[in-house]
C-alpha cells in the first residue's frame, strides 16, 4: 500500500481524540507510535480555566494532555480500549476519550519517505 492510499476513501479510518492527565500524552504516544493500525498519533498540552471559583476571585485551573491518533477501522477498538486502561481513564477527574469515523486522513511523514 502506498503512503498517499491513506489519503484517499480506500482505508476506513477512525479518529480517537483522547483528553489525559498532564504529563500522561507523551508516555502515550510512545507507547502507541509502532502499534498495529496506527497511522498517526500526536499529542498537546491544554490548559483552561473552568467557571469554578476557589476563592473569591480566583478561578480553578484544569490542565490536560491532548492525544489525537489516526486508525485503521480493524485495529480502532482495540486502540481506543489500550488508551482507555493505559490512560487511567475510568479513575476519578482523569479524563475521557471518544472515536469518531473519518472520511480522509493520512499519517503525517517525514518528505524523503513519501512514494510520491
Amino acid at each position: 500500500m502506498s503512503v498517499l492510499e491513506h489519503i484517499g476513501r480506500g482505508l476506513e479510518k477512525k479518529l480517537i481524540t483522547a483528553l489525559l492527565r498532564a504529563g500522561d500524552g507523551q508516555r502515550l504516544l510512545a507507547a502507541l507510535a509502532e502499534a498495529p493500525g496506527v497511522l498517526s498519533v500526536s499529542h498537546h498540552h491544554a490548559r483552561g480555566v473552568g467557571n469554578r471559583r476557589v476563592r473569591k476571585g480566583q478561578l480553578f485551573f484544569r490542565e490536560h494532555d491532548v492525544l489525537i491518533l489516526l486508525a485503521e477501522a480493524g485495529h480502532a477498538d482495540a486502540l481506543f480500549v489500550r488508551i482507555y486502561a493505559e490512560g487511567r481513564i475510568g479513575e476519578h477527574g482523569t479524563g475521557m476519550v471518544f472515536m469518531e469515523k473519518v472520511l480522509r486522513g493520512h499519517p503525517m511523514m517525514p518528505v524523503d519517505l513519501a512514494d510520491w
